[in-house]
């Protein structure tokens, strides 16, 4: 029960947010379901992300223990196990501490506007207020912000970064690349000041199916 396919993916896309710079050398995680209930993948704690390799990654079981003699998993683990426990559909948890997606978190009323196709997606983004890292208290923070958000594909920690999830890891890097550029361009915008011109309402109805909403 070795999984080397989904470790060679996990370790491929924790590779393509490190070179995005959206996951810094020790921070930020990735985790992925495994098939049939098995248990899951994590990427490690407090180890180099631009290094890792497939044999990095460490496996959990179906209950979140990890069997002795791996690296010690991420420290946000229960993070990533409880948005698995309340939404059986998510395949892959991607939390990163993209640098637009932490400022935009820092601002009450620095909201991502309709202005890009994109950025539809985002319009009514969670966010979650600061709690410890690692701690119970995140854990629930973030399950309560996707239950009482069902269509959230992602949303903002405070002080911390982002969290995406997706069907599996591709759609969530997706999503969490999708999230930094919209908060990226709602901070140029908002620095350039004024109002930026926005996707008309009844047009942003029709697109919305266009990105699975």
């Amino acid at each position: 029960m070795d999984f080397p396919e989904l470790r060679r993916e996990l370790a491929k896309t924790v590779e393509e947010l490190y070179r995005e710079k959206m996951i810094t050398a020790t921070g930020g995680n990735v985790s992925v379901r495994l098939p049939g209930g098995q248990g899951f993948l994590v990427t490690p704690s407090q180890k180099h992300k631009g290094s890792l390799v497939p044999e990095s990654m460490v496996l959990l079981s179906p209950e979140g223990k990890a069997a002795e003699g791996q690296d010690r998993p991420s420290v946000e683990t229960p993070m990533h196990l409880k948005v698995y426990e309340i939404n059986p559909t998510v395949g892959a948890v991607i939390h990163t501490h993209a640098p637009f997606a932490t400022i935009l978190g820092l601002y009450d009323k620095l909201k991502i506007p309709p202005f890009t196709i994109e950025s539809l997606r985002f319009i009514a983004l969670p966010v979650v207020p600061f709690y410890m890292p690692g701690s119970l208290e995140l854990a629930k923070g973030v399950a309560a912000a996707l239950d009482n958000n069902p269509e959230a594909q992602a949303l903002l920690l405070r002080n911390h970064g982002l969290l995406a999830v997706g069907r599996n890891l591709r759609q969530a890097a997706n999503v969490s690349m999708a999230l930094e550029e919209a908060c990226r361009m709602a901070v140029i915008c908002r620095l350039l000041g004024g109002e930026p011109r926005l996707i008309p309402g009844d047009q942003q109805a029709l697109l919305k199916p266009y990105l699975g909403l």
